[in-house]
């Protein structure tokens, strides 16, 4: 059965072209592609056109108003189902992910899956900070790192400030990442098809989820309009016993923060606090 893989758009038309040209190459034998636009916009029929251009195999669907980022791939998710059985494997990315190997859904439908995989978190190439941004968290963080964060992202100049802190640290890496040595991104890996790697969470770019994360209760129903993912992913993986793992060989470019931005308005600011206490209280008392 092929893979499902569920893009994202809010008010980033031109990365969702990019995303669905980097997935044309595929066969539909190998993957379903849909496309969820929460943009709100009055009519669709242009953006969907362009879409259909650029790959003809998209299923596009408009959300009844801006669903956030796991309420459109829940929504997605869940129209698919309507009239096709639960894939092998359902992949959840923003549209400014690019699918770059020509091997990913092969290697992927060749992965050697236990019982106990829930969520996979693959290699994902930052544009931006050339790096890859998994594994996101390898351990669990500490109720008190939680409780940190909880004041930190309630205040919003703390948020702003710890914000823009973390992109100067970031660039300050990436430049000197750059000056040590010469990086490309490698489009394949040749290496057991197997994950080695246990992880707590995966980076929310893209998380892919094995056909067990659903059988088991798992869902993507996080009443959280956005941000925390990760966390709500990791725990929900905690809680049924299953494991999250990072697998380098899966790979993809990642052209980070189009749609949220850096220095974010105050409405957007409540949606990292909102996530936050919601995450703290649900799962760090």
């Amino acid at each position: 059965m092929p893979a499902l893989v569920i893009g994202i758009n809010y008010r980033t038309d031109e990365h969702a072209l990019t995303f669905a040209r980097s997935l044309e190459g595929y066969s539909t034998d190998e993957v379903t592609v849909i496309l969820v636009d929460n943009t709100e916009r009055g009519n669709p029929s242009e953006f969907f056109r362009r879409i259909g251009e650029a790959n003809a195999n998209i299923k596009c669907l408009q959300a009844p108003y801006n669903l956030g980022y796991f309420g459109g791939a829940d929504f997605g998710l869940g129209q698919y189902l309507l009239s096709s059985p639960l894939p092998d494997w359902v992949v959840v990315c923003n549209v400014d992910i690019e699918f770059r190997d020509s091997q990913f859904f092969s290697t992927l439908r060749e992965l050697q899956t236990t019982e106990s995989l829930g969520v996979v978190a693959p290699r994902i190439w930052s544009v931006r900070w050339k790096r890859d941004l998994n594994p996101k968290i390898n351990r669990r963080p500490s109720k008190a790192r939680m409780n940190l964060y909880k004041v930190i992202f309630g205040n919003y100049y703390l948020q702003m400030a710890y914000e823009i802190l973390s992109f100067l640290k970031n660039g300050l890496m990436a430049s000197i990442r750059e000056r040590l040595s010469s990086f490309r991104v490698r489009l394949h890996i040749d290496m057991p098809v197997e994950c080695p790697s246990s992880i707590y969470a995966p980076h929310g770019s893209c998380m892919i989820f094995s056909r067990r994360y659903f059988s088991a209760g798992g869902n993507l129903a996080y009443s959280v309009f956005l941000f925390g993912e990760e966390i709500f992913v990791a725990e929900t993986a905690k809680g049924l016993g299953l494991a999250v793992s990072y697998c380098p060989w899966l790979q993809m470019l990642d052209n980070e923060h189009a749609s949220t931005g850096i220095i974010r308005s105050r409405k957007v600011a409540g949606y990292m606090r909102d996530a936050t206490n919601y995450l703290v209280e649900h799962y760090f008392v």
